[in-house]
């Protein structure tokens, strides 16, 4: 009986770990975590902001329609939603999206947290904040 070659195991491994059902996973959980946080927009994100944290996010550019948010974010490409003041973004890069935000936003500002989940994980007290000043409208 012959042996399966270890590296064609590897391989195959490796391979359906990066599927494209991988992808499509990913996009549903994170499409259906923003649709169903959509309501009616009490602010408007549009405009450059600045990151506030010690994380390092880099600045953000952000563009709203009616309750829907897009943009970039440093190196993230920006999906969200608004409900009132309440704004839920999905952040993405090379169309997998690695970080769910939840926050508040005022006129001059966008305070909350972070997580690497969809719908996030959040902490009181332990998830890191998320906290971005508004520069230009």
């Amino acid at each position: 009986m012959k042996r399966f070659p270890l590296f064609l195991l590897l391989a195959a491994v490796l391979c359906a770990c990066s599927s494209p059902q991988r992808y499509t996973v990913n996009r549903s959980g994170a499409q259906t975590w923003l649709d169903s946080c959509a309501g009616v927009a009490a602010v408007n994100l549009t405009g450059k902001w600045s990151d506030a944290t010690e994380d390092s996010w880099g600045d953000a550019d952000l563009m709203q329609t009616g309750n829907r948010v897009s943009g970039n974010l440093g190196m993230y490409e920006v999906d969200g939603t608004v409900s009132g003041v309440c704004v839920n973004l999905a952040l993405k890069t090379d169309d997998w999206y690695y970080y769910s935000v939840v926050a508040v936003a005022s006129r001059n500002a966008i305070e909350g947290y972070y997580s690497r989940e969809f719908p996030p994980e959040l902490i009181k007290g332990k998830s890191p904040v998320f906290r971005f000043q508004r520069v230009t409208r």
